[in-house]
């Protein structure tokens, strides 16, 4: 297949790991566990597996619609031969805002979580400012230095994050989890709604496919990181729901950094906080991949240089982040951003997969 994007700038097969990962774990983590059980109990563990079943099959029709040019062409291209310029640019910029707010849902989160756990007492604009250019460093730099960022969250997680949670399974109930089915379908089905928020962000893939070096040989990848997503949420939900009791974690709001609190250290006496700390590279992976694909979205719809629509969406998640003090205003866009993300994953990808197929066998025929 033919590759639109410079050979420089490509990278290898396997590295769509770590952008996949990054784009797939966020703050959210921290806290899914009490959003599911409130459906299905200690029986949304089923959700997650629902889900992650799901996630691969829609990351299959990815490729498939990534696959119906033989052009190595992004989303973006595919969009305006299907539907036209004006509406393809159309669809387009919403996509380019669909990403661009993720970024400030995932950006809000983490600086929710600094203020609740690490400086409760500090000023929201010298942590915001000091991520922002932090972001804006990552994102300037390219395609490359995302994925460098998002490989070194993917090594932290592995040697400091999953162990640590590992630590607390001496203390864990496993009788916790009986009775096993006890919840109904519709449950179940809630609950998995609640865990695709979870997943959110692997359809960056619509956009970084091209810069991807053979990549047919990514599909792979890309599944092995799903599972290994999937695995560690139904990983960290079981110790969980061993550790917490159904009434415990109904009042809990951040389960996974109270588990931590437990662990005892003789060099860190809040082992949390050093969560905390070294979740901050994965989560600065997570919102540079999607300002990224907002970047990129902005330079094929609109012609504007990445870093004049990256200052741009920089300062605007700043003055937003500084002047709106109503946590309940975050809560409803993190809902609406939910809900447009269900719709746009197991909606308009699997419609893009109809019409891109049957378009390559109209045009064989």
């Amino acid at each position: 297949m033919k590759n639109a994007v410079d050979e420089k700038h490509l990278i290898s097969p396997f590295l769509i790991v770590p952008l996949m990962y990054v784009s797939m774990v966020g703050v959210g983590v921290l806290n899914f566990q009490r959003e599911l059980a409130e459906h299905a109990g200690y029986n949304a563990y089923i959700s997650v597996v629902l889900v992650g079943i799901s996630i691969h099959l829609i990351l299959w029709m990815i490729y498939k619609i990534l696959r119906s040019n033989q052009e190595g062409l992004d989303v973006t291209a595919i969009n305006n031969t299907c539907f036209g310029k004006m509406a393809g640019n159309i669809i387009n910029f919403t996509i380019v805002l669909y990403f661009c707010f993720g970024a400030f849902i995932e950006f809000n989160a983490y600086i929710e979580v600094i203020q609740l756990w690490v400086f409760p007492s500090m000023k929201i604009l010298p942590i915001s400012t000091i991520l922002v250019l932090l972001i804006y460093y990552t994102v300037s730099g390219g395609f490359r230095s995302v994925t460098g960022l998002s490989f070194l969250g993917l090594i932290i997680t592995l040697i400091f994050i999953l162990p640590q949670n590992l630590l607390v399974l001496p203390y864990t109930h496993p009788l916790n989890l009986m009775p096993l089915f006890n919840h109904s379908l519709t449950d179940i089905l809630l609950s998995s709604k609640s865990m695709i928020y979870q997943f959110m962000g692997f359809e960056a893939l619509l956009f970084f496919y091209p810069f991807i070096k053979s990549p047919e040989k990514s599909q792979k990848w890309a599944h092995l990181a799903v599972f290994f997503v999937t695995l560690m949420y139904l990983v960290i939900i079981i110790i969980t729901f061993m550790y917490y009791s159904e009434g415990q974690l109904r009042k809990i709001f951040w389960p996974t950094l109270n588990m931590l609190k437990i662990i005892e250290s003789p060099v860190f006496m809040r082992v949390e906080y050093l969560a905390i700390s070294m979740w901050l590279i994965k989560i600065l992976a997570n919102i540079s991949l999607s300002l990224w694909v907002a970047c990129r979205g902005m330079k094929s719809v609109f012609q504007i240089k990445p870093r004049v629509s990256l200052l741009a969406f920089l300062v605007g998640i700043l003055i937003v982040e500084y002047f709106v003090k109503d946590r309940s205003i975050f809560r409803w866009s993190s809902e609406f951003y939910s809900d447009v993300g269900l719709y746009f994953i197991y909606g308009y990808i699997p419609i893009m997969f109809v019409v891109t197929q049957v378009r390559k066998i109209w045009n064989k025929g």
